[in-house]
């Protein structure tokens, strides 16, 4: 019985209404003989509202009569408040540029692949490379599927930052540049943690610069845009990036645009953009086989070189990608 309504008395199997003695076969019968007559009764099992309940409607209605807007219209506001805006990096570079590129290690994760991460960061010491960028879900997260909490193994905030903190991998002379992807951004969407502005606080070598994209810039050009766009894979590997190039403004083009979010690798060039789709370090999850994706686990190692002319143009594009599980 709901709790809006008395118990009704019980004789001869029929159910009576305690008020006023009209008897039904059903107890839905009552229930609509009690809404509909006895308005003014107030049962008391009917739970009370507690103070805090009366402040909050208080609170909804100042919100809605002075400002009209809703409650969670100023949640909105108050977080698009918190987001974090950086300003672009800037670098300073000759004639050529050899940097690595790398998306979604997802620590964290029961999948992950630190083995294969750390290989990474040691070929990019033998090569000279002295700048990494990543472009986004540095760690797994946590609540963004149904059945994620089987697929990992540090829970929580706090955990997973320690997590990252303590075993992405550190080298001499390297700085990571990262920007945070959806799998990072869930705690700050839930609780307002950026999770990229504390490890960049704690570890010196990580740079972070920014929620979902972010640019590089060299002499006033937009050299690298990383991005972490949103959605599951298309029909080709290629479809989303050539969709978001085609999207892009003629006077915001960057020359290399990095692409995560989707754990498969790629390469093409289109409108004068060098298109990277970065790979990964997360295994094939349940969650990835039930999408049909097989992850390409691995990192691109990528050199420009430029012309000396007013525009810098590009022309040489070598991306090579350091593949590290078969």
């Amino acid at each position: 019985m709901s709790r809006k309504y008395p118990e009704p008395k019980r004789e001869n199997g029929r159910v009576v209404c305690p008020v006023c003695g009209r008897d039904y076969s059903f107890q839905s019968g009552y229930r609509r003989h009690f809404k509909n007559k006895h308005k003014d009764v107030v049962s008391p099992l009917e739970k009370k509202k507690s103070p805090y309940n009366k402040d909050r409607q208080k609170a909804r209605k100042f919100l809605r009569d002075v400002y009209g807007i809703s409650e969670k219209q100023l949640e909105k506001v108050l977080i698009a408040k918190k987001q974090v805006k950086i300003e672009s990096l800037k670098i300073n570079i000759e004639g050529s540029y050899k940097f690595g590129a790398i998306a979604d290690t997802h620590l964290c994760s029961n999948h992950e692949m630190l083995t294969e991460l750390n290989q990474y960061y040691d070929i990019c010491v033998e090569r000279g490379i002295t700048d990494v960028y990543h472009a986004g879900d540095l760690l797994a997260g946590q609540g963004i599927f149904r059945g994620e909490e089987y697929e990992i193994h540090t829970f929580g905030a706090d955990n997973q930052i320690d997590y990252v903190v303590e075993n992405y991998p550190k080298r001499e002379g390297i700085t990571t540049h990262f920007i945070v992807g959806n799998h990072d951004y869930i705690y700050f969407k839930k609780m307002g943690i950026d999770v990229g502005n504390i490890i960049s606080s704690r570890r010196e070598d990580m740079n972070y610069l920014g929620q979902f994209q972010a640019d590089v810039m060299w002499n006033g050009i937009k050299l690298i845009r990383l991005l972490h766009p949103d959605g599951g894979n298309p029909y080709a590997l290629s479809y989303r990036a050539q969709k978001i190039v085609e999207q892009i403004p003629s006077g915001e083009k960057p020359r290399v645009l990095l692409m995560g979010h989707l754990h498969t690798e790629y390469k093409f060039s289109q409108r004068n953009i060098n298109v990277v789709g970065c790979g990964c370090f997360e295994g094939q999850s349940g969650y990835l086989l039930r999408k049909g994706i097989n992850p390409e686990i691995g990192g691109y190692i990528i050199e420009m070189k430029f012309l000396d002319d007013e525009k810098r143009s590009v022309f040489s594009f070598r991306p090579e990608f350091i593949r590290l599980h078969y």
